[in-house]
C-alpha cells in the first residue's frame, strides 16, 4: 500500500469500487467524518495523484466523484508499486498531533524548519497547524514556548505532557509502524521495547495494545528530563507501590533510571494491565471498595439504560479488573490513549452517551474525571454484556479472534451474534491461541490476519457497515443468512397474497435478496434507531390538572400504550409493584420519571408515552414527578437513543419548563423534534 493516510486510502477504495458517481455525502457517512473533511482529503488524495501523474479527483456539483474505468486501473497499479520515493500526506489533524508528539518527545527545543522538514508543508502551513497546537495543549494546561535563536518547548507539568503524549501517540502508532513518521533515537527505543517485553514475560500479564511501544518511545525522555521539572505524585501510597512486582522489575530492568522515573514507569505497568487473575484480586481486603464503586456502576447504567445485564457478576468482575488497574493512572493523571475511541463513538454513539452519562457518577465517587477513552473502554465492556436475541438451530461455528483485549473482543463477538442469530458463536481468543482452529469452527473473523486452512474475515476490533456487509456476503454466510430474511419476509407477505402464488412470491423474495445490489444498509437489522420525534405521538401524551395518587399517575400515563397494544396491562403492574418495593428509584432527575420494566413482563414492540402533570405528584422518599415517560423496549439497545435524548431533557431547564408549560401535545412534539440529531 502507498503511504497516504488511513482515511484518505478508505476514501480511494470506495471511489474505487464504485461504478457510478459516489456522493461526498456517501463518502462523509462511511467515513464518519465531515463533508468538509472529505474536501481536505480529496486536496490530499490529489496531490499523491499529481505525484503519480495520475487525473485529480474532480468533484461534479450535484452527482459527486466518478473515477473512470481507465483510470482505476492505473490508480490500482500505483498503489501496487510501493515506491520508495513515495512520501505521506499528513492530514490537517495528523499534522498537529505530530507536532505535539514530536514537541514533547525532543529533548532539544525545535526550530520551524525541522517542523517543516519532517512534516513536508511550508512555514505558512506549519504556523497554523503551532495554533492550533497551542489550544490542545492549553487543555492539559501546558504551554509553547518559543525563544529567538533556540526553538519551540512545551512547558508545564511534565506528567501532563507526557499524558498528552500518550493519548495523541496511540492514533500515530500506524503511521510509525508503516515508516511514515520516524521519531528520534529509533535503535534506543527499540532496545527499551525489548526491556519492556522481558516484564511483561516475567509478570505473566498483557498490556492495553500500543502501550509498551508508547512507554519504549517515552523512556528517552524519562533518561533526560527537560529543564529542572521534577515529577510529582500528590497522595502517592508509596509503600503500596514499592511493594509491586512491577516496581522491583522496573528497578531492575532500567536501574539507570531517577527514582521518581522508576515509580512513574511502575504506575504504567500497573495501570495498563489486561490480564491480571481475578482469584488474586478477589482475595484483597483493599479492594472491597473498588468493587463496591464497580457494582454501584453497574447498577447505575442498569438505572440510566433501562436494561439489566442477565450476566451481571461478570459483568462486575471483568469490570472490576478494569477499574482496579485503572485508578492508578486516574490518580496520576497518566493517560494511555485509546486508538478505539474514535470507532466506539462513531459506531456505537448512543451506547457512548449513556456510558459518559453513567461515568460521571464514577466521577463523583472517586473525585476525578474520566476521559473519554476511557469512557469508550468501558462502553465496550457494557455493550458486551447486553442481551441479543437468540435463535434456534444455529449450525455455522464462528470462531473470534481479537488482539486489542477482552472487552473489545467480547463486544465484538455480541456484534457478530447480533449480525448472524442462526450461527454458533464458540468463543474468543486472543490471536497467538488461533492454532488447529479447523478442528473447532468453520469460520474465523479476527481483527488480524491468521493462518488457517478455514475462510478468515478479517474485520475493524469496532464493525463498521462495510464489516458488517463483508461478512454478510460471504460465502458460508449469505446462503443461510438470506434464507432467514426470506422466511421472515415470506411469512409477513403470503397473508396478503394468493395461496397458488406462494411458490413465485418465494422465488422473487429469493431473487431480490440475491441481486448484486443488496447492501448490509438494507437489511433489517441496520435499521437507524427511532429518536423521540419518531416514537411519541400527540395520541400519546396525556395532561393532567389535578394531583393523582403517584399510582394513578403511573396508570394515567402509560394508558395509551396499553390502548394501542404496544404493552399489556401487566407492564404497569410491574412498574407499580417495582417502585412499591424499592421506592421511586425510576427518576433520572428531580422531576422526571422514566417508569420501564422488563420486555418480558408486557412489553410487545418498542413505544413510549407521556404524561404531563400541571402540579407535582408525589413520590415516596420526597421525589416529585412532573413528567412521567413510560418506556416499553423489546431488546437491551434499541431505545438507548430515546434516553439519550431524554437526558438531553433532563439537563435543560429551558426544554423542561417548556414541555410542562406547553398548551397542547403539538407544542410538545414541536419541542422534541428541536432535539433530534
Amino acid at each position: 500500500m502507498s503511504n497516504l493516510s488511513e482515511r484518505c486510502m478508505r476514501i480511494l477504495n470506495l471511489l474505487l469500487q464504485e461504478n457510478g458517481y459516489t456522493s461526498l455525502q456517501k463518502l462523509a457517512d462511511k467515513t464518519g467524518v465531515s463533508r468538509r473533511s472529505i474536501y481536505y482529503d480529496i486536496c490530499s488524495l490529489n496531490e499523491w495523484l499529481d505525484l503519480h501523474y495520475l487525473q485529480d479527483l474532480e468533484v461534479v456539483r450535484g452527482k459527486g466523484i466518478l473515477i473512470p474505468g481507465e483510470d482505476k486501473e492505473k490508480i490500482l497499479a500505483a498503489l501496487e508499486e510501493k515506491e520508495q520515493g513515495d512520501y505521506y500526506v499528513f492530514l490537517p489533524s495528523e499534522r498537529v498531533d505530530v507536532i505535539i508528539c514530536y514537541l514533547i518527545h525532543s529533548r532539544q527545543p525545535v526550530y520551524i524548519e525541522q517542523l517543516t522538514e519532517l512534516l513536508q508543508v511550508s512555514r505558512n502551513t506549519i504556523f497554523g497547524d503551532i495554533k492550533v497546537a497551542v489550544q490542545k495543549l492549553r487543555e492539559y494546561e501546558l504551554d509553547l514556548e518559543y525563544r529567538p535563536r533556540t526553538g519551540y518547548e512545551v512547558t508545564g507539568d511534565p506528567v501532563r505532557a507526557r499524558a498528552l503524549f500518550f493519548l495523541y501517540y496511540s492514533s500515530l502508532r500506524p503511521l510509525i509502524d508503516s515508516g511514515a513518521l520516524q521519531l528520534e533515537n529509533q535503535e534506543e527505543i527499540q532496545e527499551y521495547y525489548e526491556r519492556l517485553e522481558k516484564i511483561r514475560e516475567s509478570l505473566h500479564v498483557d498490556y492495553v495494545e500500543g502501550v509498551l511501544s508508547a512507554l519504549a518511545a517515552l523512556l528517552p525522555l524519562m533518561h533526560h528530563p527537560k529543564g529542572e521539572s521534577s515529577l510529582s505524585f500528590p497522595g502517592l501510597r508509596r509503600e503500596e507501590i514499592c511493594a509491586s512486582q512491577e516496581y522491583r522489575l522496573a528497578g531492575e530492568y532500567f536501574p539507570e533510571l531517577a527514582e521518581d522515573e522508576v515509580i512513574y514507569l511502575t504506575l504504567h505497568l500497573l495501570g495498563s494491565r489486561l490480564t491480571i487473575t481475578t482469584e488474586e484480586i478477589f482475595e484483597e481486603k483493599s479492594d472491597k471498595s473498588v468493587f463496591g464503586i464497580t457494582k454501584a456502576l453497574v447498577t447505575e447504567f442498569e438505572k440510566i439504560a433501562c436494561v439489566t445485564f442477565e450476566d451481571r457478576e461478570t459483568l462486575e468482575r471483568a469490570l472490576f479488573i478494569h477499574i482496579k488497574a485503572s485508578l492508578y493512572r486516574y490518580q496520576y493523571g497518566i493517560q494511555i490513549g485509546n486508538p478505539m475511541s474514535d470507532d466506539v463513538v462513531r459506531e456505537y454513539p448512543n451506547l457512548f452517551e449513556i456510558t459518559k452519562n453513567v461515568s460521571k457518577y464514577l466521577e463523583q465517587m472517586i473525585g476525578l474525571p474520566i476521559p473519554d477513552s476511557e469512557v469508550a473502554y468501558l462502553a465496550l465492556h457494557f455493550g458486551a454484556f447486553l442481551k441479543t436475541s437468540s435463535s434456534a438451530g444455529r449450525r455455522l461455528r464462528i470462531l473470534i479472534v481479537c488482539v486489542n483485549g477482552v472487552s473489545t473482543g467480547n463486544m465484538l463477538r455480541r456484534e457478530v451474534a447480533k449480525l448472524l442469530p442462526e450461527a454458533d458463536i464458540i468463543g474468543v481468543v486472543p490471536a497467538i491461541n488461533a492454532v488447529h482452529v479447523q478442528d473447532t469452527c468453520d469460520l474465523v473473523i479476527s481483527t488480524v490476519r491468521v493462518q488457517s486452512i478455514i475462510p478468515v474475515i478479517v474485520v475493524n476490533p469496532i464493525l463498521t457497515d462495510d464489516d458488517r456487509s463483508y461478512i454478510l456476503h460471504h460465502r458460508l454466510i449469505a446462503s443461510s443468512h438470506n434464507r432467514q430474511i426470506l422466511e421472515s419476509l415470506f411469512s409477513v407477505m403470503k397473508k396478503y397474497t394468493d395461496e397458488s402464488r406462494y411458490k413465485e412470491l418465494r422465488q422473487d423474495l429469493l431473487n431480490c435478496l440475491s441481486g448484486a445490489g443488496h447492501t448490509a444498509a438494507d437489511l433489517p437489522l441496520f435499521g437507524e434507531k427511532p429518536g423521540l420525534a419518531q416514537i411519541l405521538r400527540p395520541s400519546l401524551i396525556t395532561f393532567c390538572e389535578t394531583t393523582p395518587a403517584w399510582i394513578d399517575a403511573v396508570y394515567l400515563a402509560g394508558g395509551p400504550l396499553v390502548d394501542s397494544g404496544c404493552i399489556s396491562g401487566k407492564y404497569l403492574d410491574t412498574i407499580v409493584s417495582q417502585t412499591t418495593y424499592y421506592g421511586a428509584y425510576m427518576f433520572i432527575t428531580n422531576e422526571i420519571m422514566l417508569a420501564h420494566a422488563k420486555p418480558e413482563n408486557g412489553a410487545n414492540y418498542l413505544g413510549l408515552s407521556l404524561g404531563i402533570f400541571r402540579n407535582p405528584i408525589p413520590f415516596t422518599g420526597g421525589r416529585k414527578a412532573r413528567l412521567i415517560f413510560v418506556l416499553a423496549a423489546e431488546d437491551n439497545e434499541r431505545h438507548f437513543r430515546i434516553l439519550n435524548q431524554l437526558l438531553t431533557i433532563a439537563q435543560s431547564e429551558t426544554l423542561l419548563s417548556g414541555i410542562i408549560d406547553a398548551p397542547d401535545a403539538v407544542a410538545v412534539m414541536d419541542l422534541l423534534r428541536g432535539i433530534e440529531e
